[in-house]
């Protein structure tokens, strides 16, 4: 059996994180979070508490100096240290607003796995049907040097095996054949609630992503396109971003938010930073 270790940095997560972690904790190893010291939204009394009640020595709270995306080396170190202070056999990197609807423990053998995937905007029922990818290669073998590289939102931002790919940080997208390792699917289901935040909050994540992806300064640029992105709008505003399409779903709200909604929502507060 593959020990996996959930990993990531975590900043405001305070609206999932708790869901995430209930939704696979008798099946993952553990959890270890790198916690920005900025973080203020009640993330870390919220974390603090699931590892007191329920998981116990499973989730491990690294308090982190503050990682800002476009600061590549912190941001990067924020990932690396979870992957050397991880004991599992493989890391997963799942964002805190994914939640497991079906576990598999990843067979031995690949470097790497991918996740099954379906994203949601506006609310819990509210499916991207077109627009963002439905397979994440996001488990990998904690061997052959495994490490972070990249920056926030950058095209090659990924995890990498330096004694395989050296210093030749090229990520492939879902066309799993042509990595230098073999990559095969983990059988791991994942539902992201990858646009339900705030708009706020939603706005300032596609403005940090499109500052690293177009190399551009000018802020009244950047504001243009992220305003108009359909990951801010939630509706196909402009084709330059490409097809999105939002549908009802038919699928059944993970049993998770109703069985600790009440539990958790004590803990929510409004951030100092965004």
């Amino acid at each position: 059996m593959t020990r996996v270790s959930i990993i990531g940095p975590v900043l405001n997560e305070a609206q999932f994180i708790g869901f995430s972690i209930m939704s696979m904790l008798e099946h993952a190893h553990e959890f270890v979070y790198a916690l920005d010291a900025k973080s203020s939204d009640g993330t870390r009394e919220l974390l603090q508490y699931i590892k007191e009640k329920y998981a116990h020595e499973k989730l491990v709270i690294l308090e982190h100096p503050t990682f800002h995306p476009l600061e590549m080396d912190k941001y990067n170190e924020a990932f690396n240290r979870c992957i050397r202070e991880s004991s599992g056999d493989a890391i997963a990197f799942i964002h805190p607003d994914m939640i497991c609807t079906k576990w598999a423990d990843p067979k031995e053998g690949p470097l790497a796995w991918w996740t099954n995937v379906t994203s949601y905007a506006k609310d819990l029922k509210t499916v991207i049907t077109k627009g963002r990818c439905d397979k994440w290669k996001n488990i990998h073998a904690k061997r052959f040097g495994v490490h972070y590289a990249g920056a926030y939102g950058s095209q090659n931002e990924d995890f990498y095996h330096s004694a395989i790919t050296g210093k030749a940080y090229k990520h492939y997208g879902t066309d799993f054949a042509k990595y230098p390792f073999e990559v095969t699917d983990s059988g791991i289901d994942l539902a992201h609630y990858c646009e339900l935040k705030p708009y706020k909050r939603r706005l300032e994540k596609m403005k940090l992503c499109l500052k690293t992806q177009t190399g551009s300064k000018d802020e009244a640029f950047i504001d243009d396109l992220a305003t108009n992105h359909p990951r801010v709008t939630l509706e196909q505003s402009s084709n330059r971003f490409g097809q999105f399409e939002f549908t009802e779903s038919a699928n059944p709200i993970p049993e998770v938010f109703t069985k600790y909604e009440q539990e958790f929502s004590q803990f929510k507060k409004e951030p100092v930073c965004a």
